[in-house]
């Protein structure tokens, strides 16, 4: 290996930087420290000449021959080791210079090893080698405090040292007493543990200045981390901030939708009703028309009655049409009965239309289940004229009125109603001539002043994977058109959170469907199961 190559292989391992330091970084920390250990060993240096100037003052003030020839020999050579370290003061004016990390190790290697010589020559010369590995400890010492050596570093230079005091002190022992072979040896096994104690403190410096440098760096990348995600944060609270006005938009599209499907669900239950309507007017305005005309004939016979004899008393007149007074009469009643029949079919399909319903109050359940029943029926029967269904109501007598708001509970009855026949239909239209259609409407006592309803049929049933979500707003099992999905929705509110009741579904597949409705009495608290004696009735 030449010497140019064995040069660069000792700079590369023991001089140059390591991949660390290359970090730019890490180098203006050890760069800065290097500095700072350049101002330290430069203090030291002024302690030690002020140690210079001590020693020479007690040399001038000893007196006594002896004792100053002692105090002489012994201020020589302590001025000789002070004023080594004096020679650091240097340090201080480099430092203002604020030299690199590479001059400033050269800088300090290259005072410690002319300083290590000039301790050991001077010690030799003088032949007192008593204390020489102490002071070059010291000097050693030094160096692990200042600037930051690399570990490897450190070992070099304290074996280096230790080599420089083993070699001189064996070429200057020309077999004299200055000292013996095992003197030599312990000191030189001194000298290198003081070696391994230094590079290990220098390894520990060296690396806490590198773990430091590395928890900055965290908490400056930590720290921009922050910032860039406070930055993405407050995007991301913009966003939201945007979708949310965006989701309140839609939201009040969505209850304005809801809203008309709700009116149209309740429409399309008003256009059921108007073909109810129109077939139960049809027999009262018949009635009235009926007996109306009569009413014309009886007044046309009873003026010829009157007429016949004008010279009879009004009294014996009167008398003798009695009978025909009592027909007026009776066809009186018959027309006014029939015209309230119609009033009160026409109040009833407004109430049903109306956006807002009226106040809750006592309604008779019973007669309530008739007229939407035959009022369902017959416009059924308006739209499908050959579709005939078995009627069958069982309304307990026990069942009086009930609090509740009677235009939304005819809204429930008539949209149970209508999905039973509209189910009794979808049936029959596949199950052939042996199908019989029965619709079933039963009133039984639930509680106390309460009252249960449930509408059966036997028509197509729902199916399994549709029974969880009957009752959820826009599910419908009927085809596309045919439905807006809100009707059971809408009984079920009307039902559970309007009137405290219970609304619930029993169905087969193929089968059929049992609808219940239970309202409780006056105290508006669901009572749950009823007593046995209710059960066995319905039974």
């Amino acid at each position: 290996m030449s010497p140019s190559v064995r040069l660069r292989v000792l700079w590369e391992r023991y001089v140059a930087p390591t991949r660390a330091e290359r970090d730019p970084g890490f180098r203006a920390v050890l760069d800065s420290a290097s500095v700072l250990g350049m101002r330290v060993a430069g203090l030291f240096g002024i302690v030690a000449l002020l140690g210079v100037g001590v020693s020479a003052g007690v040399t001038s003030i000893l007196g006594g021959d002896g004792m100053r020839g002692a105090t002489v020999q012994i201020t020589q050579a302590l001025s000789e080791k002070l004023f080594v370290y004096a020679v650091a003061t240097v340090f201080l004016v480099v430092a203002r210079f604020r030299p690199g990390l590479v001059l400033s190790r050269a800088l300090l290697a290259l005072y410690v090893v002319a300083g290590a010589a000039i301790l050991t020559s001077g010690d030799i010369a003088r032949g007192d080698l008593e204390f020489l590995a102490a002071w070059l400890s010291l000097l050693l010492l030094f160096t692990v405090g200042t600037v930051p050596f690399q570990p490897v570093q450190t070992l070099a230079l304290g074996l280096l040292i230790t080599v420089i005091h083993t070699v001189t002190v064996a070429l200057a022992n020309d077999g004299a007493t200055m000292i013996d072979v095992g003197e030599a040896v312990r000191r030189m096994s001194y000298l290198v543990l003081v070696t391994f104690l230094c590079t290990a403190m220098s390894a520990a410096l060296y690396a806490g200045r590198q773990a430091q440098y590395r928890g900055t760096l965290r908490l400056s990348r930590l720290r921009d981390r922050l910032q860039v995600r406070g930055g993405q944060l407050e995007a991301r609270s913009g966003e939201l901030e945007a979708q949310q006005a965006e989701l309140e938009a839609s939201l009040a599209r969505l209850e304005a939708a809801q809203a008309q499907l709700i009116q149209q669900e309740k429409m399309a239950s008003l256009g059921q009703l108007t073909a109810g309507v129109a077939h139960e007017l049809k027999n009262p305005l018949n009635f009235v028309n009926n007996f109306a005309q009569l009413l014309v004939e009886l007044l046309d016979d009873f003026e010829d009655e009157v007429r016949e004899d004008e010279a009879r008393p009004v009294g014996e007149a009167l008398a003798e049409s009695a009978d025909l007074l009592d027909d007026l009469r009776s066809n009186a009643v018959k027309i006014r009965e029939h015209g309230r029949r119609a009033d009160g079919i026409i109040r009833s399909m407004l109430a049903h239309s109306r956006s807002t319903p009226g106040p809750s109050r006592p309604a008779p359940v019973n007669s309530l289940l008739k007229e939407y029943v035959g009022l369902a029926y017959h416009g059924m029967r308006a739209e499908h004229s050959g579709f005939n269904v078995d009627l069958q109501t069982d309304l307990d007598p026990a069942v009086g009125e009930v609090e509740m708001v009677p235009e939304e509970m005819g809204r429930v009855f008539l949209n149970l109603l209508d999905n039973a026949l509209q189910a009794l239909r979808q049936r029959a239209a596949t199950a052939g001539d042996g199908f019989e259609p029965t619709l079933t409407v039963t009133s039984r006592p639930w509680g106390e002043g309460g009252v249960r309803v449930r509408i059966a049929d036997n028509g197509t049933g729902i199916p399994e994977e549709a029974r969880e979500r009957v009752f959820e707003p826009f599910f419908t099992t009927k085809p596309t058109g045919e439905g807006t999905g809100l009707g059971l929705s809408l009984a079920y509110e009307i039902v559970v959170h309007g009137h405290g009741g219970e609304l619930s579904v029993e169905t087969a597949e193929g089968e059929g469907t049992t609808f219940t409705v239970a309202l409780p009495g006056p105290d508006r608290a669901p009572v749950g199961q009823p007593d046995a004696s209710v059960a066995a009735s319905e039974g």
